[in-house]
């Protein structure tokens, strides 16, 4: 077993053993007064008389008689004391207010719909409170007009939204009594399937109005031109960031619900001066505590973005955002880019525009598909807006004239870590995966590009509310993904055959889900890579148990760095899929077998074959791999924290003071015998190491952090690339010296001696492995991670093997 302090390191290498309420409908156009309406036909006057009739509130949202006629108040009716279990409570009688169209022809009688449920207000309730109630036709022209910028050549220099001048409030009808409820059950009423909800934002004269929305339900065979709006959730916001919207039920109760503060900052300066304007936000739109409207919903999301008029990427209200945005038109001006590069002037500029790609937003990871399904998208801070293309463009010239960017920022002493750092890598991942994962062909076909491997590899430094969120926000983007009807929505017949595909499921545990990804992974790729990869979202164990083979980004001990600026691990050795720099396996296919096991009573554990009909749902699965054992680890290094060579792998390498010795399979293992991008190892990188020796620290160590630092000051790149090629390869790893071979090496930080080093058939690097056993004497292994070997990173243990190999039982 496990010694308590590796599994502080690494948990994962221990003992194995109500309906929500919902929102209200907008007053309707005011309609003509009743008494002016000609009424030719027979029975109007009776229609009349009933229409005016005295009622309780109840008896008038449930339309029922209210009995006995002319009851004096406080007499209660005999339907609100009849009303079973309990009596309701009844109120005062009134005269009906509410005003009367033109009459229509009578129709047959339509099915009666039961008390409890209220009315649905769609897309063509929507249009009636347009045209009338008296005109049934659909008109032409949608309910208003979205004018968003396009690309640059046609955009306008700072886009504003015009708000009137005049300081007259605007005169609204008296609104009833608000209900002070915070989900209402009149306002998420069940959605038929292919239906969702657009809520419809009420207009503003004045930026601090209030924020007023109702709903309307939209379904394929009857649209409604919308937009989607994309914004940070905010995460942890403390309750005082927390603002009140308004939301209106057919029946014009008020209702009010909490929402962050970035979505009611957002609803705020979307709205129109004049109109209401549809838009669909997924935090209101959705019951999310009715857990099978949120599976069908959230499945729905790529047919939702990618059919809105317009998606509006909210970026916030600041005015260092605004200044980059206004910046994006100087950048996409070729003609005049060279020269900012080299303008002192500029230099705010250039550091507005990267704080910009810095912003929380592009850390967030189901804004990838959002971006990635849309039609067209806009950038939005405050009031100003910018074609999300443009921003595109002048991200690749950013990423193109980095270097002489960095040279302005030196020369002006701004940092040049942000130029570089590992929020902005964040930041250009977003935008490389939003707009190249998918293809769209001339006849308007869709193609995916990209493995559900590929994407949560690429994409595991963004930022997830749900750890199921972490597979679930790119599965409707991965080629190996559910099949999708038309290649728009999300939805595919039970009885389709979807070859194993994972479906959104937020009812699955995050054991079963991460499971049964990495199975996936594997039978996909028929590599075994991803056991080698830290993209599982941490979680404590109360929460959920992994297993080793599912490896997680940190432990949960660690606090969160999903903010941190500054590197926090070293690269990972394997890659990403289809990029790999190593073949320690010499290119065979992974053998493997998947069995579930559960302690028993006796703390042995009880096993079956693996079955492909039944995933045996929440269990915990045990991963058997073919692989060689080729050596044990004997001597290990202190880890590398800060990416900081210490005085102790000097000694452990070979390396004598002032360099007058220095093996060549220690410097080649500090940089993991690659250059950048898997390229060979430059031959200038020796001479770089020799100078790192001359400047060691008073206590024998290379500090390589401070050496970066003085060589940025004199403008000695090659050191400087030399030194964070090292940093990427050792950062919190181990050095290592093998016990028969005395090979060397970099091991994980949870690594201890004794462990074996060992090459799995599929893995493209060898892997450290923990033997363990039962009281009863079962061996299995535990997986502690990648691990480099110098001289068995290209099939050399393969080549020489005798035999097939050894099964390996992973926990």
């Amino acid at each position: 077993m496990a010694a308590d302090a590796d599994a502080n390191i690494d948990p994962q290498l221990g003992d194995s053993q109500a309906q929500p309420p919902q929102p209200q409908g907008l007053p309707s156009r005011p309609l003509e007064n009743a008494e002016d309406d000609s009424d030719d036909e027979d029975g109007a006057s009776e229609k009349r008389r009933k229409l005016n009739l005295w009622k309780c509130r109840q008896c008038r949202e449930a339309r029922k008689k209210c009995l006995p006629e002319g009851r004096v108040w406080p007499q209660k009716c005999d339907r609100c004391l009849q009303h079973r279990p309990d009596a309701l409570d009844c109120s005062e009688p009134e005269l009906n207010n509410r005003k009367r169209g033109k009459n229509v022809v009578r129709r047959s009688k339509a099915r009666s719909t039961p008390d409890i449920q209220e009315p649905r207000r769609n897309v063509r309730d929507l249009h009636r409170d347009e045209v009338g109630d008296g005109d049934e036709s659909l008109p032409d022209a949608p309910l208003l007009v979205i004018d968003r910028p396009g690309p640059q050549p046609v955009l306008p220099r700072g886009i504003k939204r015009e708000l009137p001048g005049s300081p007259k409030p605007v005169i609204e009808p008296q609104q009833p009594t608000s209900v002070k409820e915070d989900f209402p059950p009149s306002v998420y009423l069940p959605l038929k399937d292919g239906e969702f909800r657009v809520l419809l934002l009420a207009p503003a004269a004045r930026l601090a109005d209030p924020v007023v929305f109702s709903f309307v339900t939209v379904s394929r065979s009857e649209p409604l031109e919308y937009e989607a709006v994309s914004y940070l959730w905010g995460g942890n916001d403390l309750q005082q960031d927390m603002k009140d919207v308004e939301l209106r039920d057919p029946q014009q109760r008020r209702y009010f619900k909490s929402t962050k503060r970035t979505l009611y900052l957002a609803l705020q300066n979307l709205r129109h001066n004049k109109h209401p304007r549809p838009f669909w936000v997924d935090a209101l739109c959705i019951n999310r505590n009715d857990v099978v409207e949120k599976n069908r919903q959230i499945a729905m999301k790529r047919y939702i973005f990618h059919k809105a008029t317009n998606l509006c990427f909210w970026l916030g209200d600041d005015a260092s955002s605004k200044v980059a945005l206004d910046f994006v038109e100087q950048v996409l001006d070729l003609t005049g880019v060279g020269k900012l590069v080299r303008d002192n002037a500029a230099v705010e500029q250039w550091v507005a525009f990267v704080t910009l790609l810095k912003n929380p937003v592009f850390s967030r990871l189901w804004l990838v598909q959002e971006v990635a399904v849309a039609r067209k998208a806009t950038l939005h801070c405050g009031q100003t807006a910018k074609y999300f293309g443009d921003l595109v463009e002048a991200v690749s010239t950013f990423v193109s004239l980095r270097a002489e960017i960095t040279l302005l920022f030196r020369r002006n002493q701004k940092n040049c870590k942000i130029l570089t750092d590992r929020k902005m890598t964040i930041a250009e991942r977003f935008i490389d995966i939003s707009t190249n994962a998918l293809r769209v062909s001339s006849t308007g076909k869709v193609q995916r590009l990209l493995s559900l491997e590929g994407l949560v590899s690429q994409l595991s430094d963004l930022s997830s509310g749900s750890p199921l969120d972490r597979i679930y926000a790119v599965l409707a983007l991965a080629k190996d993904g559910p099949t999708l009807v038309n290649e728009t929505l999300m939805e595919y017949p039970k009885d389709t055959p979807d070859n194993g595909a994972l479906r959104i499921d937020y009812d699955k545990s995050i054991r079963e889900v991460y499971q049964d990804f990495v199975i996936h992974a594997i039978e996909k790729s028929k590599s075994l890579d991803i056991i080698c990869r830290h993209w599982a979202s941490s979680v404590s164990e109360k929460d959920a148990r992994l297993p080793t083979w599912v490896r997680p980004l940190q432990s949960f001990l660690q606090p969160p760095f999903e903010n941190s600026p500054d590197r926090t691990a070293a690269d990972s050795l394997v890659g990403l899929p289809d990029h790999t720099y190593y073949h320690a396996s010499r290119g065979t296919l992974a053998k493997f077998r998947v069995v579930p096991w559960a302690p028993n009573d006796e703390g042995d554990s009880v096993r079956t074959m693996f079955d492909e009909q039944d995933r045996y749902p929440g269990e915990a699965k045990s991963l058997i791999v073919r692989g060689r054992y080729i050596d044990t680890i004997s001597k290990l290094g202190p880890r590398a924290s800060e990416g900081i060579i210490l005085y102790e792998w000097l000694e452990l390498g070979g390396c004598t003071a002032g360099g007058e010795t220095v093996p060549e399979n220690f410097w080649r293992t500090l940089v993991a015998d690659r250059g950048p991008n898997g390229s060979n190892v430059p031959s200038w990188y020796r001479r770089a190491f020799l100078y790192c020796l001359t400047h060691l620290t008073p206590t024998g160590d290379i500090n390589t952090n401070r050496l970066i630092a003085e060589s940025e000051m004199d403008e000695s790149s090659l050191v400087v690339d030399f030194l964070q090629r090292i940093q990427s390869v050792i950062w919190n790893r181990k050095f290592l010296v093998s016990k028969s071979n005395n090979w060397l090496g970099l091991a994980p930080m949870a690594a201890q001696p004794e462990d074996l080093i060992c090459i799995l058939y599929g893995c493209s690097v060898p892997v450290v492995l923990r033997p363990t056993e039962t009281i009863y004497g079962d061996r299995y292994y535990q997986l502690v991670g990648e691990c480099y070997v110098h001289g068995m990173m290209d099939g050399e243990a393969v080549e020489t093997a005798m035999d097939d190999g050894v099964d390996f039982e992973l926990k």
